[in-house]
């Protein structure tokens, strides 16, 4: 009994949303871009375009910070090289005023 009544309500579901059965397993916590769009219901869409939004979204936001750490990895290394141009030019003048005398 139990059964029926779920594969009842599956092909309910299956009919209302208009999706077919691979579709539907395959849509379980992803984004899953129907075979065809036209007989998707507006609201469907809409949904499955706002989930594909917020992926987009994450990965953007990831991407972001991965541009943020290597610009301060790099700020970082170039004072490093401005400390490094420093020390060598008083390095040089030492060796200007050692081999002056």
């Amino acid at each position: 009994m139990d059964s029926e009544l779920e594969e009842r309500l599956r092909v309910a579901l299956r009919d209302k949303l208009r999706l077919l059965p691979a579709e539907l397993r395959a849509a379980r916590g992803r984004t899953v871009a129907a075979r065809d769009p036209a007989p998707l219901l507006p609201s469907t869409r809409a949904l499955l375009k706002r989930r594909e939004a917020a992926e987009l979204e994450r990965e953007l936001q990831h991407q972001r910070q991965e541009f943020q750490q290597r610009m301060q990895r790099l700020a970082q290394r170039r004072q490093q090289l401005a400390r490094r141009r420093r020390s060598l030019r008083t390095f040089g003048d030492y060796l200007r005023d050692v081999l002056a005398r």
